[in-house]
């Protein structure tokens, strides 16, 4: 009897006493140290993501004075400028797809850090691509802090500390963060969003409407900046929006108002594309009506047909809409707490401000989520998944109804609730004991990048040269050249290469498993890729063909680099 009292004693200390801080920080601290050097250090490989490395290569280009420019030229952009009218950039190629947020964010970290500088072969991983993963990861943590004060000022400290741990072991945050996206940017954004949508709340349940308004708009403000940092960020908003209308008082001045806002922080970015290429949305815009799969052809073509794009639309949006209920606990990070947020609204929550603002998340969700289906998201750290942007606040209010659930069943031993805790953190802890425990994934992202075989071709060009690839965007971050999208056709490769569309003549081609690893037959012989099998396959006669001298590269010659000369025997200072 006297050892349960010595443990029960011990168990309070640690949950209520002094002891409780100095465990509770230091088990915190181990655990952000420990995850942060081991996914940084041990699990990165390099960026992953193709739209990383675009957001990548424009933020140096601002770092160097360059502006909003781009490297990565997509042959619809071409096109786009000139149904404009618009004369096409011979030097600085103006950005019609990417939100600025990010780029201009690592821009400002590349002039302090000397990151962005030319990639030496030598390097394995990128130092760019690792500082880039690094402010992710700083975001990440910056939001798992908010949200820790976000859950104790609507549940309690207890909660807030379990479900700040919850987001801290769930691996998906991490391999978002790894993957230099600006989702750990958005998260960041959105946190302090849901922070003073909450003391909004508050304010109007303390009958303090000046105080109160003033909150809204600056929750307001924070989405324009998310959707500075994402496109998708609009349905985020709308669906705030909606919330605001029906939550605040007065209702119209509110939602005016918020709206009002919003538009001020995003109306530059639409009027800045807008002034470029006649359209508000870039290229950004012209992906939104296409079917599945059409994105890729839509974007190579110098002559889009907007109209066969759409075609099966209606379907896409179904399918896509679908998928991501189906993938909703996935895309979660099978995070079990997170998911219990959707029960959460079944449960008449005493906390008035608690109970309100969960319908604020609710219908940001949805909105985000017909938008993730109109720009067919997919599962996984993607560039258009958000829906990782809501897991915190979901686990909080998870934490909350299963903590009521058990309270329900009447065991109301500490060390009881203690073990029901730790089983689902470790429920929650999984994928990531998997992850870092699964072995080496090898050193680079194979296939299809291998930093040091694309950042050499920035050794045999010029920086005024330009080039050709299936995968422009890692040419542009890691050769730091500007380097066209391959064309839809041969002939529009030669018509942009011929008529210098880009101020110069095409000097090479650069062909990866991006295009060699796809299906034979559906997409290489008689698909996207049939103008382009002969060179994919390197069975092609190129005579008449402006690049004719080809080296087969490493690993295995899966890549091969066709050229207008010799360049790699030619010797450089």
């Amino acid at each position: 009897m006297a050892e349960e009292t010595r443990v029960q004693h011990l168990i309070h200390s640690l949950e209520q006493g002094i002891l409780a801080v100095v465990v509770r920080t230091a088990m915190f601290t181990a655990l952000i140290v420990a995850l942060t050097l081991l996914y940084l250090f041990v699990q990165f490989r390099g960026l992953p993501n193709e739209a990383a490395m675009d957001q990548a290569q424009i933020a140096r280009n601002m770092a160097d004075g360059n502006g909003f420019t781009t490297n990565f030229i997509r042959p619809i952009a071409i096109w786009q400028l000139a149904s404009a009218k618009k004369d096409i950039p011979t030097a600085e190629f103006p950005e019609l797809n990417q939100a600025p947020l990010w780029p201009f964010v690592n821009s400002l970290i590349f002039r302090a850090t000397g990151a962005s500088a030319k990639m030496d072969i030598k390097d394995v991983v990128y130092i760019g691509d690792r500082v880039i993963a690094a402010s992710a990861i700083f975001f990440f943590l910056l939001s798992v802090g908010i949200g820790f004060f976000l859950a104790r000022r609507l549940f309690d400290t207890r909660l807030a500390l379990v479900g700040s741990a919850a987001v801290l072991l769930t691996d998906l945050c991490w391999q978002f963060s790894l993957s230099g996206l600006p989702q750990m940017l958005m998260l960041f954004l959105f946190m302090l969003a849901l922070y003073a949508t909450v003391e909004a709340l508050k304010a109007q349940e303390a009958e303090r409407r000046a105080l109160c308004v003033v909150l809204v708009g600056v929750a307001a403000i924070l989405l324009g900046l998310l959707t500075l940092a994402h496109g998708l960020g609009f349905w985020v908003f709308l669906g705030y929006a909606v919330f605001a209308a029906l939550a605040f008082q007065p209702r119209v001045v509110v939602a005016l108002m918020a709206v009002a806002l919003y538009l001020g922080v995003v109306s530059p970015w639409l009027i800045r594309n807008y002034a470029v290429s006649d359209n508000p949305f870039g290229v950004a815009g012209y992906t939104l009506a296409t079917y599945r799969g059409a994105e890729a052809s839509l974007t190579r073509s110098l002559n889009p047909d907007m109209r066969a794009a759409s075609v099966g639309f209606k379907n896409k949006l179904r399918t896509a809409f679908t998928d991501q209920a189906n993938t909703l606990f996935a895309n979660l990070g099978a995070n079990i707490a997170a998911l219990a947020f959707f029960f959460s609204l079944l449960h008449p929550f005493r906390n008035r401000v608690a109970a309100s603002f969960r319908w604020a998340i609710f219908s940001m969700w949805i909105f985000s989520a017909f938008g993730m289906a109109l720009f067919d998201a997919a599962p996984g750290p993607t560039a258009n998944q958000i829906t990782i942007i809501f897991l915190p606040v979901m686990v909080y209010f998870g934490f909350a109804f299963l903590l009521v659930l058990w309270g329900r069943l009447d065991f109301n031993t500490p060390l009881l609730r203690l073990g029901f805790l730790g089983v689902v953190l470790f429920a929650i802890s999984l994928p990531l004991i998997f992850t870092l425990f699964a072995g080496s994934q090898g050193r680079v992202q194979w296939p299809p990048y291998i930093p040091p075989y694309i950042g050499i071709l920035g050794k045999w060009t010029e920086p005024e040269e330009v080039l050709c690839s299936d995968m422009p965007w890692a040419v542009a971050w890691y050769a730091d050249r500007k380097c066209l999208l391959l064309p839809d056709t041969v002939s529009t490769f030669n018509e942009i290469s011929d008529y210098r569309l880009l101020g110069r003549s095409i000097v090479g081609l650069y062909l990866t498993p991006v295009t060699g690893n796809r299906p034979f037959i559906s997409e290489i012989v008689k698909g996207p890729y049939k103008e382009w099998a002969g060179f994919i396959m390197r069975t092609v006669n190129l005579r008449g063909f402006s690049l004719q001298s080809v080296l087969p590269l490493p690993i295995e010659g899966e890549c091969v680099f066709y050229a207008d000369r010799n360049r790699w025997d030619e010797k450089r200072e």
